[in-house]
């Protein structure tokens, strides 16, 4: 009986993993992955999905043109393994490539490994020769993280003839901050850990030496020399980033030439790639160092900048004499008439999106403040009534102020879901419109993984589209808050110098004209009647309030309430209406045409308004 058991058991079957047929590539993939994670880019999850799809292939891929095959290979991961693949081809003997090109069954990137993989060592010499290269590695802080910032302030203040021979921690974090693409105090999204956690590193390392409580710090001989290994450049590691960065040059010519990308990775329109922003007489806005970008964010942001925001506004010439002509305005006494040359422009935040109001102290560990300090922005903290950011042209002799035609407001996905729960979301679009300023931006910024939102993501996304279809605003989505700044940062740069050429003439709300980006003379308001415009607290109008009551009611946009207001332009006049019509009243309202489409309003808002101004009792 038990002979019979035993022989019915299955025997388990050990299999041992096989070794991956495409080596080198999973290698590259998961080199270019590890690289996007560091620099807290996108990339990271389009490598890693390609990595994955890649090692479920079992049969050798023998270019990177291959694996178009897979899920997840799209052109340029392609490409950038075709290159890869033909220079480690160059660097390599032709007969080692069979067996290091990926199509073999060792992965190593060095002849002499290639050469043992031939000659079948045991594990014990592949063990050795892997531990000795990881010893000779030499520890190099990646270019702009925590560690090289900190290094560098550190060298920086110790040449200084009045350094005390230390920094304490709230001086290092603030000088260094501009050095740095993360922040000293506040975490990213989803981690813990912020730039200074990088501090515990160096001084076991031996790098930054520590003493005394409250804590001082200095550099030691070795940090010395790292550090000024890292400001020369010398090291291969660090002058891949610092030998051609990515500096962003702004052709403000009237022609439509496109941006291009040149080969070493740099935009160029039409002009010279420069540092800083000129205008014919004078210089607008200097920035004061070069600003690297990452590669996503180059020629196709640019030409979403310059295409999307500046030249979207009509194609037709605006005739500026008949509203506010400048023989009206020379002889009116408060006319303001800013020249060529003679005014600067500045980015206006709202002191809502900044954390510490006007204490010193938390506006040092403010985000914004701090990112667009160290991008050389600039920037004001003011009190906005409407949106949360808006550029203004000020006078460099009187200070006064006059508001260009742009605004935006940002919203994080959370806070996005927020105000479309309890009725923000359209109510501060439709203040935006009615702000008299012509190109409305609604900025998207995405928070951590964007799965913790009161709303389902979906929702969220066709709020965003109907923004932008709908209600005809500029949506820019971006990844974080530092790339919201970015864009922020890019905008005041690209509008500092399209505008320091035009002659800018001041002009009430009511009479002011569309402007276009290609006129020499543009009509702005001031910056005093745009916000007291836009407050909350004016005295409004009775289809003012009309608006705001019918845009209370679900599924009525601004468009549609306007429409309705033009018809009938007081409650009192409607509710007469629907008391005329009696019995048909609810379909008093399903033929009004509304927007540049000419869409009906429909029978079902038709039915809730005259159910909201007919019953005594809602039920």
């Amino acid at each position: 009986m038990d002979t019979k058991v035993s022989k019915n058991r299955k025997k388990r079957v050990t299999v041992k993993p096989k070794k991956p047929p495409n080596p080198l590539f999973e290698k590259w993939l998961e080199e270019w992955k590890n690289e996007a994670v560091s620099k807290n880019s996108d990339l990271q999850y389009c490598f890693g999905r390609a990595l994955s799809s890649l090692r479920k292939y079992p049969l050798p891929l023998k270019s990177g043109r291959d694996c178009g095959v897979l899920d997840y290979f799209g052109n340029r991961i392609c490409v950038m393994l075709d290159s890869k693949l033909a220079e480690y081809r160059r660097t390599h003997p032709k007969g080692t490539d069979e067996k290091c090109n990926g199509m073999g069954t060792h992965v190593t990137t060095s002849p002499i490994a290639c050469n043992s993989s031939q000659s079948k060592p045991g594990k014990k010499e592949k063990s050795d020769i892997s531990t000795h290269v990881r010893r000779n590695k030499q520890y190099l802080p990646a270019w702009r993280s925590g560690a090289y910032a900190i290094l560098l302030t550190l060298l920086e203040e110790s040449q200084r003839p009045d350094y005390p021979g230390y920094l304490t921690r709230l001086q290092l974090q603030t000088m260094a901050q501009p050095l740095c693409d993360t922040s000293f105090r506040k975490s990213d999204s989803g981690s813990f850990y912020t730039a200074w956690s990088s501090m515990a590193g160096l001084v076991k390392r031996g790098l930054v030496l520590r003493n005394g409580s409250p804590a001082k710090f200095s550099l030691s001989d070795a940090g010395a020399a790292m550090a000024q290994q890292l400001r020369d450049g010398s090291d291969a590691c660090v002058s891949k980033h610092l030998a051609a960065p990515e500096i962003i040059s702004i052709d403000t010519s009237d022609d439509d030439s496109p941006i291009s990308e040149t080969q070493d990775g740099t935009v160029a329109g039409n002009g010279d790639v420069a540092t800083t922003l000129m205008c014919d007489n004078k210089q607008c806005l200097t920035v004061s160092a070069p600003i690297p970008m990452k590669r996503k964010a180059t020629a196709a942001n640019m030409r979403d900048y310059e295409n999307s925001h500046l030249s979207s506004v009509q194609s037709e010439k605006t005739s500026h004499r008949k509203k506010c002509s400048p023989q009206e305005q020379e002889t009116a006494d408060n006319t303001l008439i800013l020249e060529p040359g003679s005014f600067d422009v500045i980015l206006l935040v709202d002191k809502n999106e900044t954390a510490g109001g006007s204490e010193p102290r938390r506006l040092l560990e403010d985000v914004a403040v701090s990112e667009l300090s160290a991008l050389g922005t600039l920037f004001e903290l003011r009190h906005l009534k409407v949106a949360d950011f808006t550029w203004v042209c000020r006078d460099r002799v009187t200070g006064q102020e006059l508001v260009l035609p742009y605004i935006v407001e940002r919203k994080r996905m959370d806070d996005l879901a927020s105000s479309i729960r309890d009725g923000r979301f359209h109510e501060q679009k439709f203040r935006m419109k009615q702000s008299g300023l012509q190109n409305l931006i609604y900025l998207v910024e995405s928070h951590g993984d964007n799965m913790h939102t009161s709303l389902p993501l979906d929702t969220l996304n066709q709020a965003t589209i109907n923004t932008q279809v709908v209600d005809r605003f500029t949506v820019k989505t971006t990844s974080s808050h530092r790339d919201s700044m970015r864009y922020l940062s890019i905008m005041t740069r690209l509008l500092s110098s399209t505008y320091c050429n035009k002659t800018i003439v001041s002009c009430h709300h009511d009479r002011l004209p569309r402007c276009h980006i290609r006129d020499d003379l543009v009509s702005l308001m001031t910056f005093s009647e745009f916000n007291m415009a836009s407050s909350k607290t004016k005295a409004l109008k009775v289809q003012d309030v009309f608006i705001k009551q019918l845009l209370q009611l679900h599924g009525l946009s601004a468009e549609k309430a306007q429409a309705i207001v033009e018809r009938y332009p007081t409650p009192r006049v409607l509710m007469a209406a629907f008391q005329a019509e009696g019995s048909a009243g609810e379909k008093l309202l399903a033929n009004i045409r509304y927007g540049s489409l000419n869409r009906l309003i429909g029978p079902v808002i038709s039915r809730t308004i005259h159910k909201f101004y007919t019953n005594h009792l809602l039920s």
